[in-house]
């Protein structure tokens, strides 16, 4: 007899556990190296966002309730392959008319045994394992959503520290352009609007470097929140931003419509589903032909043993089904209707997608452009400035300049990560593994 323990929820208990949850403990480094990643040297000095991903999908609790969707998908097909039950059933008469010196009990045993059936039953295997492979692309579609998320957080990150970094030196830059600016109108040499001017963009650098604070703050709370990390845990690690220096090529737009319709991990889920729906409508056509059940019997009485055979047939078993199979039919319609739905949306995204990044491209390409002229007039500024024909302030204010531009090319490197990480939700795959030409920037 098999027995199961209870297994109450602890929400103190759990609450605990998520505070101390960490990506540094042994298990995190056994299922890193499960699945060929380099954990030689633990814990990483710097997570590259990979590593970061990967490491929470052991613990987050998304990749958890699909886990255990996927476990009662098992247990459901474990339970479609029983066979039909067999009854023993003991059976004891007693009469009241019996003759001197016999006993008034009779006592005998019966079988309940299924003849026919064995077809339903193969189609319920098939349907449950359907469900299972069904199941098992839930594990994939939220370890997908776990890293999209985490992805988005970790660019937003990346972005808010160098904005964060550029804008403490704008701060620092603009304060010194004031304090020219403040001594040139003490000598008489600016006027007042001049003076009002970079104490304006001053103080305009300085609210836009606590804006950048906070944006920090927050987007460190999403990427905790993205990873299921207590913040503390996300302070004690060192990320490596190096992969989004250079975005990977965008694979050419064939590659990604066969990908995006063909082999996103939702769409193969929802085949599977139909699948499963094509296969419950089987379950209940063959529930048509009825089961026959028989019941041979064995009674001793009074010496004497009888035996009996009776059967079961159920009556009307057709037109019983009429119903189920309509329900079964309807749920395969609709089955089959989610899945050109979910297609449909699939290729609208990869369009949108792929028109986001080619605006990406040319933003980037007119920031690249203003950052190369800013940072040519720079030159020239410390060239003039060497030969005495211009000033501190000139260098100051050259400086601003290229400081705002690297700012504006800062912004479109983002916006080029974000359009890219919204064509690899598209097609569900990092546009590294996809194969093939790629396109060349418009």
């Amino acid at each position: 007899m098999q027995q199961v323990p209870p297994a109450p929820l602890d929400p103190q208990a759990h609450q605990t556990a998520f505070l101390g949850r960490s990506l540094t403990d042994d298990a995190t480094r056994e299922f890193l190296a499960q699945r060929s990643m380099n954990a030689s040297t633990w814990p990483p000095e710097r997570w590259t966002p990979e590593q970061l991903v990967l490491a929470a999908l052991l613990q987050h609790p998304a990749a958890a309730q699909a886990r255990a969707r996927a476990a009662l998908a098992r247990a459901q097909l474990q339970t479609a392959g029983l066979t039909p039950r067999t009854v023993l059933a003991p059976e004891i008469e007693r009469t009241n008319e019996r003759d001197a010196g016999q006993s008034a009990w009779s006592v005998g045993l019966a079988l309940d045994l299924a003849l026919t059936g064995e077809s339903v039953r193969e189609a319920r295997i098939e349907r449950a394992r359907l469900l299972a492979d069904a199941a098992l692309l839930d594990e994939a579609d939220a370890a997908w959503a776990v890293r999209s998320g985490a992805q988005r957080a970790l660019i937003e990150l990346w972005s808010a520290n160098a904005e964060l970094a550029l804008l403490d030196r704008l701060v620092v830059t603009t304060l010194e352009a004031q304090a020219v600016m403040q001594k040139r109108y003490d000598l008489g040499a600016a006027d007042a609007l001049e003076l009002t001017q970079t104490r304006t963009a001053a103080a305009q650098a300085e609210s836009r470097y606590v804006l950048a604070e906070q944006r920090q703050i927050r987007a460190r709370g999403d990427l905790a929140q993205a990873l299921a990390l207590p913040l503390s845990a996300l302070d004690a690690l060192r990320i490596d931003f190096t992969a989004f220096d250079e975005p990977v090529a965008v694979p050419a737009m064939e590659a990604l419509r066969a990908n995006a319709t063909l082999d996103r991990i939702d769409l193969r889920r929802a085949l599977a589903q139909h699948a499963a729906a094509e296969a419950a409508l089987t379950v209940e056509l063959r529930a048509q032909y009825p089961e026959i059940r028989i019941k041979p019997g064995l009674l001793w009485d009074q010496g004497a043993t009888v035996w009996s055979l009776g059967a079961a047939l159920p009556l009307f078993a057709a037109q019983r089904q009429a119903g189920p199979i309509a329900e079964a039919v309807a749920r395969r319609d609709m089955a089959a209707q989610d899945f050109l739905a979910l297609q449909s949306q699939a290729l609208v995204a990869l369009d949108h997608a792929r028109t986001r990044v080619k605006a990406a491209e040319l933003d980037i390409d007119g920031a690249e452009a203003e950052h190369d002229e800013a940072r040519l007039q720079m030159t020239r500024t410390e060239q003039r400035y060497a030969r005495g024909d211009a000033d501190r302030l000139d260098r100051l204010l050259a400086r601003v300049r290229v400081l705002e531009a690297d700012i504006r090319l800062l912004y479109a490197r983002q916006r080029t990560l974000v359009s890219r990480l919204a064509l690899e939700d598209a097609v569900q795959r990092p546009l590294s593994a996809l194969t093939g030409p790629t396109e060349t920037a418009p």
